[in-house]
């Protein structure tokens, strides 16, 4: 976790490490947290491998099965 927030301080558009971050955030029960990373991501790069995989375990963390579920029909769709 270290490591990631050390290169996210020197590169905020350090997509794998927001990536970790998010994930850990996750892992810690902080699904809000780790959304905003994910959101961070989609914004910039909606094409960031794994992300459409990521947001739903998030939005599902916090009771939000629609998003989540719009979330995979993105994923599944191969246009950015």
């Amino acid at each position: 976790m270290k490591a990631a927030a050390d290169r996210l301080r020197s590169n905020a558009r350090d997509w794998d490490a927001l990536a970790a971050v998010g994930t850990y955030l996750l892992a810690r029960g902080q699904a809000d947290k780790a959304l905003d990373c994910f959101h961070r991501i989609t914004r910039s790069n909606p094409t960031y491998p794994g992300i459409w995989r990521l947001k739903p375990e998030a939005f599902e963390a916090l009771g939000d099965t629609t998003n989540a579920a719009a979330c995979r029909r993105r994923g599944a769709d191969p246009r950015p």
